[in-house]
């Protein structure tokens, strides 16, 4: 299967087209062809973010993405190109909000893992389970947490493939910040992966963006800008659910989850994975509410 869909005629992508993301899990790059070798299953069609988890066996391995990384995109995401070069397709994504572009979070990626852009309109069904299973086109894909995709009826759902069935996939759950904190725990124990937004590794603000996805709601993709976001909320008012942020100079390069006296869920850096802990407020920024239930 490897083999067949890295032979596939790659389609012909101009600045200003709109794409969708053709794999389980995209990774964005700042420059194309920056990948090491341990990193050719995120950059296959399909990929194997699995396998790639397995490769980065060190937190060496996990740091060197801080420099190289942009974000990710999930299967069926919305992209807008913005340029191509030697097979790699500069893109902005576009329900990932980011200053850095209008159009959406930028960074580069193999044309192989796009396809021409679905209708992403009406109703959808957003992956709720760690993982889903689509069927489509004579292939099976296993999807993340928080891949949404537009519903026919059932379980059938409009694919940047064609027409599929999921399994493990509902309509968006209702927004509450318990819900949120819910969630997130669910992933206690999962790896930290720069730029990442999928049950096979996040970032600290990835993770948040993920858990406001399956509830309906899109937020911006980094920590900063979700600093700007939302109601500011004075340290002695802080409510389980609502997000801190931690940087120097104003500038937000962390974000997590307050579980009340002084806890925190987070997804820390590459040498950790997703946890609950205490508080550190040297570094502490702010607060911010996006729910008030």
């Amino acid at each position: 299967m490897h083999v067949f869909f890295a032979t596939l005629a790659l389609a012909a992508f101009h600045p200003g087209d709109a794409a969708s993301i053709d794999v389980s899990v995209a990774t964005l790059w700042k420059a194309p062809n920056v990948y090491r070798a341990i990193d050719r299953p995120a950059v296959t069609n399909p990929a194997d973010p699995a396998a790639w988890s397995r490769n980065l066996a060190t937190t060496a391995d996990r740091v060197w993405l801080d420099s190289h990384v942009q974000t990710q995109a999930l299967y069926g995401q919305q992209v807008t190109i913005l340029a191509t070069r030697g097979g790699w397709a500069e893109v902005a994504v576009k329900d990932e909000p980011d200053p850095k572009n209008a159009h959406g979070y930028p960074g580069w990626l193999p044309l192989r893992q796009l396809k021409p852009a679905i209708d992403d309109s009406g109703s959808y069904l957003v992956v709720r389970a760690r993982t889903a299973t689509l069927r489509v086109a004579g292939r099976t894909l296993r999807l993340s947490y928080g891949t949404r995709l537009p519903r026919i009826a059932g379980n059938r759902v409009r694919t940047p493939d064609g027409d599929g069935t999921i399994e493990g996939a509902a309509l968006p759950l209702a927004p509450s910040n318990e819900s949120i904190i819910e969630q997130g725990e669910r992933f206690l124990g999962t790896h930290y992966l720069w730029g990442g937004l999928s049950s096979w590794g996040f970032d600290c603000s990835g993770l948040i963006w993920d858990l406001y996805r399956v509830h309906g709601l899109t937020i911006p993709r980094d920590a900063d800008p979700q600093m700007h976001h939302g109601t500011p909320i004075a340290r002695n008012a802080l409510r389980r659910g609502d997000l801190l942020f931690f940087g120097t100079n104003g500038y937000a390069d962390h974000v997590s989850i307050y579980l009340g006296n002084d806890r925190q869920l987070e997804a820390p850096d590459s040498a950790d994975r997703v946890r609950i802990s205490p508080v550190r407020w040297t570094y502490y920024l702010g607060a911010r509410r996006y729910l008030t239930n």
